[in-house]
């Protein structure tokens, strides 16, 4: 199972907060077996020994998404087998390293990071022909009521473990054990983060509330829109014709022009560790529609928060 923390108030991350394997025997919370990476053979050894090098885990190129976050934490890398010299009989199997997790950390308050949040993948760091492949990073998810902030001394990563040095006999492929990078998010309510630290891989960075198009509006076909806000947040969304000055409000910069806006629908975020309201509306089959902009906004009412605009979005029917 991965692990979900919440907290009623802030956080404040000093030392060690991580899902990374320790490369013994722990198994972080949130693995998976999706992305493990393929498995390598050695037959007998030395210079020209038939050899195909293991694979490193996968993640974010090949499974789990950061909008909405998956809690699908890092996979293993590939084991690696054995054969006699005539690749004939198996002999042993050294298994691909631990995979890294999945870490999803949600306060009411304020979060800081002054320390280090990990989901890194890990690596041999020895030379050697028989090394298995390294595992992926995994995921972190962190989202802050009150603001985020990774300051200087801070990071949050979620690497791919390194592939191992060459031996002298190897063939050349150096970027077959390593491990690929897993998936960041970084979320404050009615602020964008702040990243005065490390942030390794790239975070997707969202300001909530945070509004979604799916796929561009299609005549004929229903349009798939989604706003992320909190648990129990009664949602509002506007459709306008043109876009709005971005006017300072009480609840944010207003996106749409008011005096073409008329409201689309209502709708309520449902529980969840990444809540979202996910709103289809039918774009009728007309087609003097294709072309029409269309700009919107949504508007957030969260139980324990204060109202906020979400971002505007801009969509040409199709």
């Amino acid at each position: 199972m991965p692990a979900v923390i919440y907290c009623d108030g802030d956080v404040d991350v000093h030392g060690t907060l991580s899902v990374s394997p320790d490369g013994t025997s722990a198994i972080a919370a949130g693995w998976v077996p999706t992305g493990a990476g393929y498995a390598g053979m050695l037959c007998g050894s030395g210079f020209g020994a038939p050899y195909t090098p293991p694979g490193g885990g996968r993640h974010a190129f090949a499974y789990g998404s950061a909008i909405p976050f998956s809690l699908e934490g890092g996979s293993a890398g590939g084991a690696m087998e054995f054969y006699d010299f005539s690749c004939s009989f198996y002999v042993s199997t050294s298994p691909g390293l631990y995979p890294s997790g999945t870490l999803a950390l949600i306060a009411a308050g304020r979060i800081d990071i002054h320390g280090a949040v990990t989901a890194d993948g890990i690596g041999w760091t020895s030379t050697g022909q028989g090394n298995p492949g390294s595992s992926s990073g995994g995921s972190i998810l962190l989202r802050g009521g009150i603001g985020l902030v990774v300051h200087p001394t801070g990071s949050v990563t979620a690497r791919g473990g390194p592939s191992a040095p060459l031996a002298t006999f190897e063939w050349p492929w150096p970027y077959a054990r390593s491990g690929e990078a897993g998936i960041i998010r970084l979320d404050a309510w009615g602020a964008p983060p702040v990243i005065q630290g490390t942030v390794d891989p790239p975070a997707t960075v969202l300001e909530l509330p945070h509004l979604i198009s799916y796929s561009p509006p299609q005549i004929g076909h229903s349009w798939g829109l989604g706003i992320l806000a909190p648990d129990g947040s009664p949602l509002f969304l506007a459709v306008a014709l043109q876009p709005g000055p971005g006017t300072p409000t009480p609840f944010g910069l207003l996106g749409i022009d008011p005096m073409t806006a008329a409201t689309l629908t209502v709708a309520m975020s449902l529980p969840s560790h990444d809540p979202i309201a996910n709103v289809s509306i039918g774009v009728p089959n007309a087609p003097t529609l294709i072309g029409l902009a269309l700009w919107l906004q949504g508007f957030a009412v969260a139980p324990s928060l204060p109202p906020r605009l979400t971002n505007a979005v801009m969509a040409v029917v199709q």
